[in-house]
């Protein structure tokens, strides 16, 4: 009873320190069956050399990329108990069945079974539990054998129950069920593990594990460890008390002097061998579940594969977290470690730290700012009051109005405390307080410049300048607005003997000179990053577009630790950085706090691994291309073309995507994919970078691919499109000679004519010559005759008034007959006639169409009047008088059926 009790103490103590070296876990990231849409439980868990994730889950096979999860079922629907990837294969064991999946040259996964190799092996319902690879062959066990596949082949290494497997000193190792271990000799025989093996004769081992010359053997309730061919239990009892308890199910060697074990009770133990020390991390630590069932380690982080979900775990991480789950403690604003407790000021009030239990401090509930260390003693700004913490102990200053800051006054034993309506003057020694009645407005810090002269920050209206006049009288002058928005929520600073001011996200320094403000040219670089810690020659600034935390010596110096880096935790807009020595720092959290080892994160950030990402998928609507060569794409196809990408876990903090061709396109691949939509044809470089870490070191993959042209762009339209064009150019240029030779004899026709015409009118010309001239010839001859007749009408005349006065009557009427005869001369007529239709021509013709009823004596006159003569000159030619010619006219105007206001001399040179 007594052994047992003291063991129970021992067991008490080393839980009581165990639970002390839980305060601080590295990040911890949940993978839970929501986003990975599978079962809850997973059996087994292996990284290939690309960083990619294998899971055997309840549902299937399970791939994690980095990006996304994808989730591979058996046909059979079976569990899948084991994963190992090798040379581009995984293999995974499950219920009766043992396969190897592939990736084709399209990406997908393809499962090809194995079992038909297995026939007349007697299986016995056989589970595959676990699989390894040993010289150039894949080893996989189930609880009723050990069997080989090599060459295509696959045999049966013995008839034995098998419990684990293991590579040690250049030999494949098989723990027999409470039968010790024995090994494949060179000639593929089993031989039985040198040294006293007596200590697990009865012992069923759970797992094995090499770690150089050490091989760590873990039964369900102790460790054991073979060296130098001897075996000896684990020598750090209480690991081995907790071993016990907890139920040991896995071994990891994660480094030369580090080791992980799952167990089944309470997640993992990481043991440090060198410095013998171990840290348990469980549900309370971050962990989904405390049922560990399969464990990776691959580029410094560990996998596991829970009852409940999948976690990764960077145990090395230079920052790691304390995390109230609770949410009790809120967001922190500041950090003091004081007399070896942590002291703790959030938005729910102060707490100590301690022991890994987190305490609130008596009466010190209410929003918490800041806590201050002056002359070793505690004080912390709170909502109501300055406070001072004595012995855990909220010992109030004064609790009239709220705190912002406490400081001590230079030369003076007083300490000028900021609060909601003012400044007040502490003396410690005396407790005095006094309250400076001229400031009458928040004030959230003071810098002191000299003795004479103090810098107030309201926190809403600007900076104030006070002199203070030895306490008494002081002044107070409100500065002009340094930026756009009246200085609101300002910070103010005094570095290197300069009061500086940070407002609007720029920097400004007092010149003294000037009794002015002016830019601060030095910390231009830092516009939009505000300054949260000032030691030594180190300035840590946080950039408030991207929340990155800066280190800097404002020289060479440069140390960026992105947000993400804290799990997206920091408190916007009242982060803290707390140092506590040369390598280690704190960090205040929205729901606890995290603590910095600079110098292993210097070092991680020159060692640090980026991924290369690579293409999971390229398709179109309509089908997969492979990923080995430069597909082209139908151009019908690519109105939507598909691009699944993988980006393994590293310090990689996104993934880019670079398209250059036809159209040039950039952007990142959210949540591993992206969609390329209307591209024009022809040939395109995609080019995948993945881009992280302060260095933005990066790492990239290229692939090409190639948009065809539409039909109506192909080869062979192409091929149409030139015949085309060489037909339409011939026929152009057969159509232009058509029309030049068309041209040519238009211009001949026209030539000709134009000669024709010239020649018309020159015939015409000559005929119109010849009619004028015969018109003249007509008019002289016609007034030739009318003369004559005239001549011999006056001469008839005179004979008759003198003819009784010729003796020979006869001879006077043959005179008188003659001279009728010469006047009514009817071949005159036929010659005026012949001559008249030659310059008339059908003028008888038509009119007498017109009035067939005219006589030749109508038509005589007819003829005459045409040529315009008058009474007179027609009377002789016609033989008449002119009283004849009237009276003729008279009736020739009715027979032709005139109007008498019509001209017949008119009439008949317009109409005929």
């Amino acid at each position: 009873m007594k052994v047992y009790s003291f063991k129970s103490l021992i067991l008490l103590v080393l839980m009581v320190n165990f639970s002390h070296s839980q305060e601080l876990v590295p990040p911890i990231q949940n993978y839970t069956p929501a986003e990975y849409s599978a079962a809850s439980q997973n059996w087994d868990i292996s990284v290939d050399e690309r960083g990619v994730v294998y899971t055997a889950n309840n549902q299937g096979l399970m791939v994690f990329d980095g990006l996304s999860w994808e989730l591979f079922p058996l046909e059979s629907q079976s569990i899948i108990r084991s994963v190992y990837p090798y040379n581009g294969r995984i293999y995974t064991g499950s219920f009766q069945e043992f396969g190897y999946w592939e990736t084709t040259e399209e990406g997908c996964m393809i499962y090809n079974s194995l079992t038909p190799l297995m026939k007349g092996l007697d299986m016995n319902n056989d589970e595959f539990w676990e699989i390894t690879s040993y010289q150039d062959a894949i080893y996989f066990r189930s609880f009723g054998g050990v069997y080989k596949y090599k060459d295509n082949k696959i045999t049966k290494v013995r008839d034995m129950v098998s419990t684990a497997l293991a590579k040690f000193n250049g030999r494949l190792l098989f723990a027999q069920r409470r039968n010790g271990l024995v090994y494949l000799d060179d000639s593929g025989a089993l031989q039985a593990l040198s040294g006293n093996l007596d200590l697990i004769k009865d012992e069923s081992i759970i797992d094995m594990e090499a770690s150089g010359d050490t091989l760590y053997l873990g039964a369900r309730e102790a460790l054991y460890f073979y060296s130098d061919n001897r075996l000896k239990k684990f020598w750090n009892t209480a690991l081995n008390a907790l071993i016990a308890k907890w139920e040991l199910n896995n071994i990891i060697s994660v480094s030369e002097n580090e080791i992980v074990f799952g167990t089944i009770k309470n997640g993992i133990i990481h043991y440090n061998i060198r410095e013998d020390q171990f840290q348990v991390y469980d549900r309370t630590s971050g962990l989904q579940n405390n049922t560990v069932l399969g464990v990776a380690y691959a580029k410094d982080r560990l996998w596991l594969a829970l009852d409940k979900g999948v976690d990764q775990i960077d145990l090395n991480a230079p920052i790691k977290f304390y995390t109230d789950n609770t949410g009790e403690l809120g967001a922190v604003y500041d950090l003091q470690i004081y007399k070896g407790n942590y002291y703790l000021a959030s938005n729910t009030g102060v707490y100590m730290f301690s022991g890994g239990k987190l305490e609130l401090i008596e009466n010190a509930a209410d929003h918490a700012w800041s806590l201050e260390v002056i002359d070793d003693v505690l004080y912390a700004n709170h909502n109501t009051g300055i406070y001072k913490i004595v012995n855990n102990k909220f010992i109030p200053v004064e609790s009239r109005t709220g705190s912002f800051s406490i400081k001590k006054v230079d030369g003076r034993d007083d300490l000028l405390v900021s609060h909601y309506t003012g400044l007040s003057l502490y003396n410690p020694g005396s407790g005095d307080i006094r309250e400076l009645q001229a400031v009458n407005f928040p004030v959230k810090e003071v810098v002191f410049d000299g003795k004479d002269r103090i810098w107030a920050a309201h926190p809403y209206e600007g900076i104030y300048k006070l002199n203070p006049n030895d306490w008494e009288d002081i002044q107070v002058e409100k500065i002009p607005p340094l930026g756009s928005n009246e200085n609101y929520s300002p910070k103010i600073y005094r570095i290197n003997d300069q009061v500086i001011i940070y407002v609007d996200g720029e920097w400004y320094k007092y010149n003294p000179f000037k009794d002015d403000f002016e830019d601060f040219e030095e910390l231009t670089a830092y516009d939009d990053c505000s300054l949260i810690f000032k030691g030594g020659s180190d300035y840590v600034f946080i950039d408030s577009e991207d929340g990155s935390l800066i280190i800097t010596d404002l020289r060479d110096k440069k140390l960026s630790i992105s947000e993400k880096k804290f799990n997206n935790r920091l408190v916007k807009g009242n982060e803290n950085f707390i140092r506590l020595n040369d390598s280690i720092s704190f960090v205040t959290l929205n729901d606890g706090f995290a603590r910095v080892n600079l110098e292993k994160l210097q070092k991680e950030i020159e060692d640090q691994w980026i991924s290369t990402p690579f293409l999971k998928e390229f398709s179109d609507e309509v089908q997969r291309y492979s990923l080995d060569e430069s597909p082209v794409i139908p151009f019908q196809n690519a109105k939507n073309i598909i691009l699944k990408a993988g980006l393994p876990v590293s310090e990689a903090t996104q993934l880019r995507y670079v398209l250059d061709g036809e159209e040039k396109l950039t952007g990142s691949l959210n949540g591993g994919q992206v969609n390329f939509r209307n591209l024009r044809h022809g040939d395109y470089d995609l080019r995948l970078s993945a881009i992280g870490g302060p260095l933005n070191q990066v790492s990239t993959e290229n692939f090409h691919f190639t948009i065809a042209p539409p039909w109506y762009f192909s080869t062979w339209m192409k091929a149409i499109y030139a015949f085309l064009f060489i037909s339409i150019f011939f026929l152009i240029y057969w159509l232009n000679q058509q029309k030049l030779k068309k041209h040519q004899l238009q211009l001949e026709e026209k030539f000709e004519k134009e000669h024709t015409e010239r020649l018309n009118r020159l015939e015409k010309q000559q005929l119109m010559n010849e009619i004028d001239l015969k018109r003249k010839e007509l008019a002289n001859t016609t007034m030739m005759a009318a003369k004559k007749n005239e001549v011999l009408m006056e001469i008839q005349g005179e004979l008759n008034k003198d003819k009784s006065k010729f003796s020979n009557q006869f001879r006077i009427k043959h005179i008188m007959n003659k001279i009728n005869s010469a006047v009514k001369n009817k071949d005159e007529w036929k010659v005026f006639e012949t001559n008249f239709n030659e310059v008339h021509e059908d003028f008888f013709k038509d009119l007498l169409d017109q009035y067939p009823k005219l006589t030749s004596k109508d038509l005589k006159l007819c003829s005459y009047l045409k040529m315009n003569l008058s009474s007179k000159e027609i009377a002789p030619l016609m033989g008449i008088s002119v009283r004849g010619v009237e009276v003729h006219r008279y009736r020739l105007r009715k027979k032709m059926k005139l109007e008498s206001d019509v001209n017949l001399t008119k009439f008949l040179i317009r109409n005929f």
